[in-house]
């Protein structure tokens, strides 16, 4: 396989072990240090599993201050990076109707200001795989954006949820007409504006998830509407750490594993954001910044998996900075490590896609030995297209394997150069 005319241009690293026998079988490059794009999230999955544990709690609480007849709420993000609008209407529905709010207030106290992470590309912006980092994330802190095709000549219609009047819709596209040229949804993104664009010409129904600007922002409006439409009143919104003497009015729990499992399934990359800041809170006595749950997992690295802190850079968790390198090898003594605890190999194995049938390795490898006796995680940016996870061979053996390839401009024959990779393991 590795003679294959794709490397002129190209490289891979391959790391296969067999777990069972604990041995290794086979490793090439296995040393080099490259961009792992996605497969980022197995190792943070994989650290958060080990320090955190499966049924850590991700904290969203709503307090209630009284003084006299002044009404106060606090709303105190805890990062949980899944809540979205059934948990702002709970939220919201545990305030009498009738009631009336001096001032809703929200605790982002949590973390730092800073929104993304460092070597983050700034033409990732305005989607929704990378939104604006904030302890309140309604939504992933985005919008989806559903544009389906009327008659022709006429303008198509635009749905988006969740709906709110924090941002707006301009919808300028067309339903067959070729002149528009292709169907484009964007955000306003250059003005710091949230007016979401629709242009161009509909011919076939098209989603798209748009960030928003100020996450923590369009948390608060979309929870003063739902507040208004149950019939109570918020005088002000605004930004304050919520005092010792308030009362706890709600709170909105989500274990860790429920993130591990969109992480690695779906790759959200929300969720192994969420997971390292709350790494990082073990290190910080304050708020905490993506740099202290870097050092978490980078301890981690050197200390559990026994790798030098020159075969690697963490740079956030989910594998979009520029800045992350990583190995084959310490990828591999990742799976090792999870396969030999089934307190972190189990959620972590349960939560990655399946070949052929979940996931992002939902239409891949249909047909092949390694039919549902894959599961690993995918990771794709620009020039990088990796694969990395377990797969059952046909000895009942389990092997870890690692897929990293970069240089390629093109990752459609990569895939099919790992899902062939997939086929002979499992034979």
């Amino acid at each position: 396989m590795l003679k294959d005319k794709m490397f002129e241009n190209s490289d891979a690293s391959v790391v296969v072990y067999d777990l069972t026998a604990d041995s290794m079988l086979f490793e090439h490059r296995a040393h080099k240090l490259v961009r792992p794009a996605s497969v980022m999230k197995v190792l943070t999955s994989v650290v958060a599993l080990d320090r955190l544990g499966v049924g850590y709690k991700f904290n969203t609480e709503m307090y209630e201050q009284r003084a006299d007849s002044i009404r106060n709420l606090y709303v105190k993000g805890g990062m949980d990076p899944l809540f979205d609008v059934e948990d702002i209407v709970r939220m919201a529905a545990s305030v009498p109707s009738g009631s009336v709010i001096d001032t809703l207030f929200a605790d982002c106290s949590m973390i730092d200001s800073l929104y993304w992470g460092p070597g983050w590309s700034w033409d990732d912006n305005p989607y929704g795989y990378q939104p604006y980092l904030s302890p309140l994330m309604l939504c992933g802190g985005a919008v989806e954006v559903v544009v389906k095709p009327t008659k022709k000549d006429s303008v198509p219609d635009v749905i988006t949820s969740p709906q709110s009047s924090f941002y707006s819709v301009v919808n300028e596209a067309v339903c067959g007409n070729e002149e528009l040229g292709k169907l484009s949804i964007l955000r306003d993104w250059l003005e710091d504006s949230n007016v979401i664009r629709v242009r161009g010409n509909c011919v076939r129904e098209k989603k798209e998830k748009m960030n928003m600007y100020r996450s923590a922002d369009f948390f608060m409006a979309v929870l003063a509407e739902k507040f208004d439409s149950l019939g109570v009143e918020v005088k002000n919104i605004a930004f304050s750490s919520t005092p010792d003497s308030c009362t706890l009015l709600h709170s909105c729990s989500r274990s860790l594993g429920s993130a591990v499992l969109r992480a690695l399934l779906e790759s959200e990359n929300i969720c192994a954001e969420a997971m390292i800041y709350h790494l990082g809170k073990m290190v910080s006595k304050g708020s905490v910044s993506i740099g202290h749950g870097c050092r978490v997992v980078s301890q981690f690295f050197k200390n559990r998996l026994g790798v030098s802190d020159t075969n690697f850079a963490v740079a956030d968790g989910s594998g979009l900075s520029l800045y992350n390198y990583v190995t084959a090898d310490l990828l591999m003594r990742a799976l090792r490590y999870a396969h030999q605890r089934s307190r972190v190999g189990k959620p972590l194995y349960n939560s990655m896609p399946l070949a052929g049938v979940s996931g992002t390795l939902r239409n891949r490898m249909k047909g092949t030995a390694a039919y549902r006796k894959v599961r690993a995680k995918t990771g794709t940016v620009k020039a990088v297209c990796s694969l990395a996870g377990y797969a059952t061979a046909s000895n009942g053996h389990t092997y870890a394997f690692v897929l990293l390839n970069t240089g390629m401009q093109s990752s459609r024959p990569v895939r099919e150069w790992q899902d062939k990779g997939g086929d002979l393991l499992c034979k």
